[in-house]
């Protein structure tokens, strides 16, 4: 029996979850499939071979091209005639191929991956959702300075251009389901203003204090997902109602109404509080 090792059970694992029928559709999506027969790279190549590079990020892309191509041909997406691309040859490939085919191919397989019984991915009904934002690092490069930029200025600037990646993640498996790149300088409120379209009524969305806006919280609430999210410890919250445990709600008012004009608001709400009580016709 042959060994198998750890970068082919990554390869496998990663082929298997990523399908030939994503990448054609992504390619096609994005018309940047082969403009010559008989290629030696074609699109869906260089997409395994893009993913392959992100998986051994410490090996050279010869190396990582003839992992991935071992692997590709024992999957059947390879053709035996070929032979192991150059770096030179997936560079311009890469450039080919593109970003925005790519992000189709994420979008194609960006999916909730847990279970009723998966741990912390499901409460009551709704799947638990989080979202959060990350730096990443890239190579240092003319193109990705002008893209994306530095984090700080001066003496106190980052050593690798950096991109801000904000993302909506399923929580006990951490799988993502939808994510913005970005510049650095574009904030994680903003990204993530991007991403509340994405939410669906059966989910429950939480996140840190740091996403909360009035504007915020109203789109992800018009998706009729349920919301726990941390508010700033300054925001003023006019308590509504006390409820039998101890808890209370509260009316979030537009912070464009202010002194007077913000009571009516408030007392409205309170009126239906009264009137929704038990008991009450």
């Amino acid at each position: 029996m042959g060994v198998v090792s750890p970068d082919q059970v990554s390869l496998g694992v990663l082929v298997a979850t990523v399908s030939r029928d994503v990448i054609d559709a992504a390619v096609a999506a994005c018309g940047v499939g082969q403009r010559r027969a008989g290629g030696k790279l074609p699109a869906h190549v260089t997409a395994y071979l893009t993913m392959g590079l992100c998986l051994f990020a410490d090996d050279d892309y010869e190396e990582v091209a003839t992992k991935v191509t071992g692997s590709l041909d024992r999957w059947g997406c390879w053709d035996c005639s070929w032979t192991v691309p150059t770096s030179s040859g997936i560079t311009q490939a890469r450039k080919r191929l593109g970003a925005k085919a790519m992000a189709e191919v994420f979008e194609g397989v960006a999916e909730p991956v847990g279970a009723m019984f998966t741990r912390g991915a499901m409460l009551h009904g709704w799947r638990v959702l989080a979202i959060d934002g990350f730096e990443v690092d890239l190579p240092d490069s003319k193109e990705n300075a002008a893209e994306f930029g530095y984090a700080g200025s001066g003496a106190n600037r980052s050593a690798y251009p950096k991109a801000r990646v904000v993302a909506l993640s399923e929580c006990g498996t951490h799988a993502f389901l939808a994510a913005q790149i970005t510049p650095y300088h574009v904030g994680e409120r903003t990204s993530a203003q991007r991403l509340y379209g994405r939410l669906r009524p059966d989910e429950l969305l939480t996140a840190d204090r740091g996403f909360y806006s009035f504007k915020a919280w109203g789109d992800a609430a018009a998706t009729a997902a349920a919301l726990v999210w941390r508010a700033p410890a300054g925001l003023e919250l006019p308590l509504v109602e006390v409820l039998a445990d101890g808890t209370y709600t509260a009316v979030l008012v537009n912070p464009k109404l202010r002194g007077t004009r913000r009571e009516p608001v408030i007392a409205e709400r309170r009126n239906i509080a009264r009137r929704c009580r038990p008991g009450r016709w």
